[in-house]
């Protein structure tokens, strides 16, 4: 017997004598990590983590950015070398701990309390390495199968598609404050709207009277002719197909000049001649037709490229490493997958793929928003600036109808099919002309030489049977009628909410009635989990209620402030989650057993 506890001292003894044993074990080695993770920590906060190359590069340089890249400095809590420091460290707990442990009960807390701190760390070091961290951007009625990696902004594929089914806003009841603007003073005051009261502009001689409300109103707007000059000729154009109106509306020569049809692959253009030779040729010639453009810009390198949009085309910019290739072109981005001749001038926009220094990049860039899909999204490339410009007047149409109209009184409209001109007739105010080869009929119904539009201020129908609603009753967009006193007498203006300011004569006073406090109280997406063409999962999310699927976590983090059509949805996956969790369990555990039970255990044996 004395010899067996001989030699298990033995082999104790050389095991604590041994050189890699007793470094693992080592306490300097325990405070020397420590110091250096800390080190590691405070760099981590003073360098901005997860940025695209470039936005490194504009910060720090191009040599230090690469040599913060080299050492992964700018993803430094995802590196090789922070996680071997934390193997590093759990490898030393667990030597110190078998080292001092000493098989007896009191010993059990602080074998729990350690164990705990070893898996705590064993699940950060798994979900540095194995865990997930994107997002994705998906539009109401479309899905996705990927997400982009937040490190570096690559897209990651998913073995599913996550759609979005319904993109819900919830929005708090509209509150409105009128604001009052002095420019000489440069001083503005939010003033209480009340029916009846006179409010003084402290610091002015202005004062308003709050004069009528209307909890809903809007802008009668009536077409009316202010002179009998041509200065902005329109007509009121009806379309009919036997008898019935297909299609009506006014043409104005100056701006609104045309009308687009594309089931009928029809176009309906007015044109305004200033001189007989102008109109000859409007009535015999046929243009070439405007095109879309992608524009190019660059201001570091002073780009600036305006080049026609065509579906394959690949553009080299001299003078840089990008090749742009136009993949994709929609004249209506919310119906793209129609037959583009189906689709209506909406919001165009274009899709390219930049190819550069940091891989490829996809990109849309619309009509209506140009930054919109920069701010909606992370982009390898922000110096490169891209525009989707489509002028009014493009059609795909290959037939036309074009109303021509001189200064010296010549009217006629041509037929053009195919880019051949057909019959060309002269027509007069409110009679019907068959269009040449198809069964439609044009008419003419009313000529301004000076369009203009007469704007009045009513009720909605909602509110047409008389009752009388409060200011703070608000039904639909509200709107106040106010009387200013000023330098230059009384005036009565309308103010409606949401509208441009209301100026006084003297354009140093100003009024704005605007929304007041945050408009959205919450925001959910219907999400549905499809996999082989099934759905296997649906769900409502919102913040702090997510969809989980396969061990992925999907957030409602974001959603589209302009359009209101898509969701942001923040992708994690945490495989060392359980772990961390089972680590603060069992320190929980160990805590009570050092400070309640080990006490406990002391009075009873001793």
């Amino acid at each position: 017997m004395a010899e067996t506890l001989d030699q298990e001292k033995k082999k104790k003894k050389r095991k604590n004598d041994n050189k890699v044993w007793q470094f693992l074990c080592s306490v300097k080695l325990a405070v020397i990590i420590i110091a250096v993770l800390a080190a590691a920590c405070i760099v981590g906060t003073m360098v901005v983590q997860q940025q695209p190359p470039e936005e490194n590069i504009k910060r720090y340089g191009e040599v230090t950015a690469k040599i913060f890249s080299a050492i992964q400095f700018t993803d430094l809590f995802h590196s090789y070398w922070f996680t071997f420091l934390l193997v590093m460290l759990c490898v030393n707990l667990g030597c110190c701990t078998i080292k001092r442990w000493r098989n007896t009960v009191l010993q059990i807390g602080f074998l729990i309390t350690h164990v705990s701190i070893i898996l705590t760390m064993i699940g950060c070091v798994i979900d540095i390495q194995f865990g997930v961290k994107g997002g994705v951007n998906v539009y109401e009625g479309d899905s996705v199968d990927y997400y982009l990696r937040r490190a570096d902004y690559k897209k990651v594929l998913l073995d599913f598609e996550v759609h979005c089914d319904d993109f819900i806003i919830e929005k708090h009841p509209p509150k409105y404050k009128m604001i009052s603007y002095v420019k000489d003073k440069d001083r503005q005051k939010t003033i209480t709207v009340k029916k009846g009261n006179t409010i003084k502009i402290p610091g002015s001689n202005y004062a308003v009277t709050f004069k009528e409300y209307y909890p809903d109103a809007a802008y009668q707007q009536e077409p009316i002719n202010i002179s009998n000059e041509p200065k902005n000729p329109a007509v009121y154009v009806q379309l009919l197909g036997s008898d019935d109106i297909i299609a009506e509306g006014w043409l104005l020569a100056r701006s609104r000049s045309s009308y687009n049809d594309p089931d009928r692959n029809l176009k309906v253009e007015y044109l305004w001649a200033d001189s007989d030779d102008d109109f000859e040729k409007l009535i015999k010639t046929v243009e070439e037709g405007v095109s879309p453009k992608l524009e190019i810009i660059i201001e570091e390198k002073h780009v600036h490229k305006s080049i026609p949009i065509e579906i394959g085309k690949n553009i080299s910019i001299d003078g840089t490493d990008y090749k742009i290739e136009i993949k994709e072109f929609a004249l209506d981005y919310t119906n793209k997958t129609k037959s583009l001749n189906d689709q209506l001038p909406n919001n165009p926009a274009v899709l390219v793929e930049i190819n550069g220094p940091q891989g490829i990049d996809s990109r849309w860039s619309f009509s209506e928003y140009p930054d919109y899909w920069d701010k909606a999204h992370q982009t390898k490339y922000k110096d490169v600036k891209l525009a989707c410009v489509v002028p009014n007047n493009f059609s795909l149409a290959s037939n036309k109808l074009r109303i021509v109209q001189s200064k010296s009184g010549k009217q006629a409209f041509v037929y053009i099919k195919e880019k051949s001109i057909g019959n060309t007739i002269d027509w007069k105010i409110g009679e019907k002309y068959k269009v040449d080869e198809t069964e439609y009929q044009l008419k003419i119904e009313k000529y301004f030489p000076s369009y203009s539009v007469k704007k009045e201020v009513v009720r909605r129908s909602d509110d047409h049977e008389g009752h009388n609603h409060a200011p703070g009753e608000h039904v639909g967009t509200p709107a106040v009628l106010v009387e200013i006193d000023g330098p230059r007498g009384k005036v009565s203006v309308w103010i409606l909410a949401q509208n441009q300011p209301r100026w006084y004569p003297d354009s140093n006073f100003a009024l704005l009635y605007e929304r007041s406090g945050m408009a959205v109280s919450d925001y959910k997406s219907i999400l549905r989990v499809v996999e082989n063409g099934k759905t296997v999962k649906t769900k409502t999310i919102e913040v702090n209620d997510p969809l989980k699927y396969k061990g992925y976590v999907f957030y409602q983090s974001s959603y589209d402030p302009e359009g209101e059509r898509y969701t942001g949805l923040q992708v994690t996956k945490n495989p060392g989650l359980v772990i961390v969790y089972s680590g603060f369990i069992l320190l929980c555990v160990g805590v009570v057993f050092i400070f309640y039970v080990k006490p406990f255990l002391r009075r009873k044996y001793n």
